[in-house]
């Protein structure tokens, strides 16, 4: 069972998951908040924060399985759900083969299209940099990419000390799950469930969004990737707007 925490009460629940090279307290600037309006249950994922692998190679749908097995410890039969980056990937996949009831999904900073072909062998480069030089040079030679120039320096500290958790076998597991990840963009022009997409206006991670269907909404931070850490009053007022 993956390591998770709950947090908050309030009648809707939320289910919280991270991106690659994060875990829960990634959300920590904004988890005082939510609490006081949510049920919140934060899990890491495999290989990060405090979970260990469960077993050797994942798919995006194994990571969202493993997420519903600790709904199900719980005994939550539906609730909304936050996916940041990888954490949006899962959260898809778990919407697509209906893995849970997901009553509205926020999708920050992360996509609904496949890897491109430079993106797929930059994540090849990236496994082997892992392999090769371990998690610290990996990160410390990556992390400010995830960030806007006008970033705070904290800020980017912070998300680095997080990213050094994580372990080798976790971070190469993830980054093929990545690159292996299906084509969603056609689920999200089709669903019926309410998403807020929160893009960040300075991300260079992922690609933006588009869509014309009005079960998606879009709100745009001037932030890189990591908007929660950035500007934590913006990303928070996004959520609560849409939650209601």
């Amino acid at each position: 069972m993956l390591h998770y925490e709950l947090k908050g009460s309030g009648d809707e629940t939320l289910v919280i998951v991270h991106g690659f090279l994060g875990d829960i307290t990634i959300f920590n600037k904004v988890m005082e908040e939510l609490q006081q309006h949510y049920e919140l249950i934060l899990i890491d994922l495999p290989g990060h924060g405090k979970s260990k692998m469960e077993q050797e190679n994942y798919t995006i749908y194994d990571y969202a399985q493993a997420i519903v097995n600790v709904l199900a410890q719980e005994k939550i039969a539906n609730a909304a759900w936050l996916g940041h980056s990888m954490g949006g990937y899962i959260a898809l996949a778990t919407l697509e083969r209906n893995m849970a009831k997901i009553d509205k999904l926020i999708l920050a900073y992360s996509s609904a299209s496949p890897d491109s072909a430079e993106t797929q062998n930059k994540r090849d480069e990236q496994m082997k940099t892992i392999e090769q030089n371990g998690v610290k040079a990996f990160v410390d030679n990556s992390i400010d990419a995830f960030f806007s120039k006008e970033a705070a320096n904290e800020s980017i500290e912070f998300a680095r000390t997080i990213a050094y958790k994580a372990t080798e076998e976790g971070l190469i597991a993830a980054l093929q799950a990545m690159k292996e990840r299906p084509n969603q963009t056609q689920l999200l022009h089709e669903t019926s469930t309410p998403i807020l997409v929160i893009e960040g206006q300075q991300d260079t991670i992922v690609s933006p969004i588009e869509t014309d269907n009005i079960a998606v909404q879009k709100i745009v931070t001037n932030t890189g990737h990591i908007g929660m850490l950035e500007d934590d009053k913006a990303f928070l007022k996004a959520i609560k707007q849409f939650l209601g």
